[in-house]
């Protein structure tokens, strides 16, 4: 992702200044870093920092956990980008994205969400979004989700996608943007269950992938 001028001088200005930063603030001059070296290589991450793997339009970046919003329904991860785009995710699932000169999800909320470790072959609950651009507020969508085989063209990185438990997650009717969001789950029917990877279409032209970084041992079914 490509860093705007203005985030340049702000990480510039804070840098000349050595003063302490608040954690998203580093959070946002760790992904600036990053994007400037080519930071994928295992030897340039903060042990101390966690990591999303994110791949989006064929580009593959890596963003920083600013922090966790404790929001109603459950903590909310705040990752960010070296351009200063912005993912939210609640239980490994997308609740909000500002993605730079692309889209914005916002107000994401869910009706009867089934937790992970307790969807069977299927599910049923109901989305509310708002999309910008376009100034689409409120929008309902009926959700499907069930169970699928492990498919052999995610972008899972590092892991055998047999080892984990995949889910895939519709609009009904085949509505929606692109094709189905698909899930892989670690633990998966226990309580510990865990969203290590997931996938899915903000637009019909724009999908991206995200998945924890680095990859840890204890992946599994």
């Amino acid at each position: 992702m490509r860093v705007s001028v203005i985030c340049r001088a702000a990480v510039v200005a804070l840098c000349l200044a050595g003063c302490t930063v608040e954690p998203a603030t580093q959070a946002v001059l760790d992904a600036y870093r990053l994007s400037q070296g080519g930071g994928s290589a295992p030897h340039r991450l903060d042990p101390a920092l966690q990591y999303l793997r994110v791949v989006a339009a064929g580009q593959e970046n890596l963003l920083v956990l600013g922090y966790v919003d404790p929001a109603a329904n459950g903590p909310v991860q705040v990752w960010y980008s070296g351009d200063g785009s912005v993912l939210r995710l609640d239980d490994g699932r997308l609740v909000g994205a500002a993605i730079r000169g692309v889209v914005d999800w916002s107000g994401v909320t869910f009706v009867n969400l089934p937790a992970w470790h307790s969807i069977g072959e299927r599910a049923e609950f109901v989305r509310i979004r708002d999309v910008s651009p376009g100034y689409r507020y409120g929008i309902r969508d009926e959700m499907h989700i069930r169970r699928i085989p492990a498919p052999d063209d995610s972008g899972l990185a590092g892991i055998a996608p047999a080892l984990l438990t995949w889910f895939e997650e519709s609009v009904a009717g085949g509505a929606g943007d692109g094709q189905p969001a698909r899930y892989a789950v670690e633990h998966a029917g226990t309580p510990a269950a865990r969203v290590v990877y997931g996938e899915q279409c903000l637009t019909a032209q724009y999908c991206l992938s995200w998945q924890n970084w680095p990859v840890s041992g204890g992946e599994g079914r």
